[in-house]
C-alpha cells in the first residue's frame, strides 16, 4: 500500500518508516526540512504544521501524490513556543488533514496521540478537560474530530514510549546514571512506559488489517506496558540496564520541580517542561488487555527493554551527557571567576609585578593584563554557549601557553606548595575528555541505534 507518513524524521516516525517499508509498504515520508541524501528527498514531502492549517493545501497535496492508501500522524511537540504553538501541530493542521485525507478517499487514517490520565479507568468518571494539560487538550481535539469521520481509523495513545533512540528514554537513562538521583516529590508517579517495537507491531498489523479490510472501522487503542511501576522504579531499571551500581535518591519537592520544568524551556532540551511534568504528576497508566490482545502477546515488560549487549554502550553514552554538561560548567566558571578576580579581587600591582617578570611592563603589561581578562571571561561564555572542538582546542593551546610562559619565566611556581601550574594537569584532562567526545558518543549512539534497528 501507498502510505502518507507525516513526521517520519522523528522518533516515533523513524521506527514505524523501517518497521512499514520492511513490511513492503510504499512510504511518502511527509517532513519539516528534506534530507540531505539526494536520493531520500525524491519520497519526501515538506511539510510544516505551523503554517499548513488550511484544508485547501493538504486538498491539492492528495491531488498530486495520487492514490493514497493509509495516513499516518506522527508529528508532535513537547515544548511549544509562540512560532510552534500546541494548537497549530497537535489540533489545525491534524484536524485539516484528516479532512483532506477523508474526502480523497484513503483507506484508513492512524493518530500517534498521547495517553492522558482520562485513560485510567479509576479516572475516567471524573476527568474533565481542564484537568488536561495544553499539549493533551490539543490531541484530544484532532483525537474527536477524527473519532467523527467515516473513514476507518486508529487513534493510538501510547505511554511513555522507551527506545535507544528515543528523547525521554536519552534523558532518563542520563538521569538514571548519575550517582546522586533527584526525584521528583517522593518519585511514586505512576507510569507505564511502551517499547516502540510494540508501538510499531501495532501499526504493523493495522495496516495489514486495512490491506485485507477487516480493521475495526474506529479505534481506540491504549499503548502501555504490560505493568505499571513508579518514576523511581522506572529510573532504577534504566540504571539496571546499563549495569551501573546502586546510587543515592533524594527527594524534590514539586514546588522545585515546577520552577525548574520553567527555567529549562530556556535550555537545549525539548522534554523537560511544564507539560510534561504536569502529566508525569498526573500519571499515565492504563489497561494493558486491549494492547495485549491486538499485539497478539503480551507487551516488552522492563526487563527486556535493553540487551545485555547493549549495556556498556548505553551506559557510556548517558555518563558521557552530563559529564560534559558538569565539565563545561567548570570550566566556565574557571575562566569566567580567574577573569572576575584578576579585575577586581586580586591586587592590580601584583598582577604587573607578575608581567614584569615575564619581560612585560609599563603601558602594555597594563593592555595585555585587560586583553587577558577580557578573553579568559570570553572564553568563559564562549564555553557555555558556543561549544566546539576548537574551542577545546583554543583553550588547550592557552592552557600550554600559559604554563611554559610561567615554567620558564616564574619557576618558583614550579615547586609552590599549592601546585599551582600541576593544577593544569586535570583541567587539560578535562578538555582532553571533550575534545574526544565530540565525536566519540555520536558514533556509540549510531552504532547502538542501527544495530537496534
Amino acid at each position: 500500500m501507498k502510505i502518507l507518513l507525516c513526521g517520519a524524521h522523528g522518533f516515533v516516525g523513524r521506527h514505524l518508516s523501517h518497521t512499514l517499508e520492511q513490511a513492503g509498504h510504499t512510504l511518502i515520508h511527509g517532513v519539516h526540512q528534506f534530507s540531505k541524501d539526494t536520493a531520500e528527498q525524491r519520497r519526501e514531502l515538506l511539510i510544516d504544521y505551523s503554517k499548513d492549517t488550511s484544508i485547501e493545501i493538504w486538498e491539492k497535496r492528495f491531488a498530486a501524490l495520487g492514490n493514497i492508501d493509509i495516513v499516518i500522524n506522527a508529528v508532535g511537540i513537547l515544548m511549544q513556543t509562540r512560532q510552534v504553538p500546541f494548537a497549530a501541530i497537535h489540533q489545525n493542521a491534524p484536524i485539516v488533514l484528516f479532512q483532506a485525507a477523508s474526502d480523497a478517499g484513503v483507506r484508513g487514517i492512524l493518530q500517534i496521540s498521547a495517553l492522558g490520565p482520562d485513560d485510567n479507568e479509576l479516572n475516567l468518571a471524573s476527568a474533565t478537560p481542564n484537568q488536561l494539560s495544553d499539549y493533551l487538550q490539543t490531541k484530544r481535539a484532532a483525537d474527536q474530530f477524527l473519532s467523527q469521520l467515516h473513514c476507518p481509523h486508529l487513534i493510538l495513545r501510547p505511554s511513555l514510549i522507551v527506545g535507544i533512540d528515543g528523547a525521554s528514554s536519552q534523558l532518563f537513562r542520563s538521569l538514571a546514571s548519575l550517582p546522586v538521583i533527584a526525584l521528583l516529590g517522593g518519585g511514586e508517579q505512576q507510569l507505564q512506559p511502551v517499547h516502540i517495537e510494540d508501538l510499531c507491531l501495532c501499526v504493523r498489523t493495522w495496516t495489514a488489517q486495512i490491506a485485507t479490510d477487516t480493521a475495526a472501522p474506529h479505534q481506540i487503542i491504549r499503548a502501555v506496558g504490560p505493568q505499571a511501576l513508579t518514576y523511581r522504579e522506572m529510573l532504577q531499571h534504566y540504571r539496571d540496564a546499563m549495569n551501573l551500581s546502586s546510587a543515592m535518591f533524594i527527594h524534590v519537592p514539586m514546588s522545585v520541580m515546577r520552577i525548574s520544568a520553567h527555567l529549562a524551556r530556556y535550555l537545549p532540551q525539548k522534554v523537560f517542561a511544564p507539560e510534561t511534568l504536569q502529566m508525569l504528576e498526573q500519571g499515565n497508566v492504563a489497561n494493558s488487555l486491549a494492547f495485549t490482545q491486538f499485539l497478539g502477546r503480551v507487551p516488552r515488560g522492563v526487563d527486556d527493554w535493553f540487551t545485555d549487549q547493549q549495556a556498556q554502550a548505553l551506559a557510556a553514552v548517558a555518563i558521557s551527557s552530563w559529564t560534559q554538561l558538569l565539565f563545561r560548567l567548570v570550566l566556565a566558571f574557571l575562566w569566567i571567576s580567574t577573569g572576575i578576580i584578576s579585575l577586581w579581587i586580586y591586587p592590580r600591582e601584583d598582577s604587573l609585578h607578575l608581567l614584569a617578570q615575564v619581560g612585560i611592563s609599563g603601558l602594555a603589561a597594563t593592555v595585555v593584563l585587560y586583553l587577558a581578562i577580557s578573553f579568559d571571561v570570553l572564553l568563559g561564555i564562549a564555553t557555555l554557549s558556543r561549544p566546539s572542538r576548537k574551542l577545546w582546542l583554543c583553550q588547550t593551546a592557552l592552557i600550554l601557553t600559559y604554563s611554559f610562559i610561567i615554567g620558564v619565566c616564574l619557576p618558583t611556581f614550579l615547586a609552590h606548595p599549592f601546585a599551582l601550574i600541576l593544577k593544569n594537569l586535570p583541567i587539560l584532562a578535562i578538555l582532553f575528555f571533550l575534545t574526544a567526545s565530540e565525536t566519540a558518543s555520536d558514533k556509540i549512539t549510531h552504532s547502538t541505534i542501527k544495530k537496534k534497528i
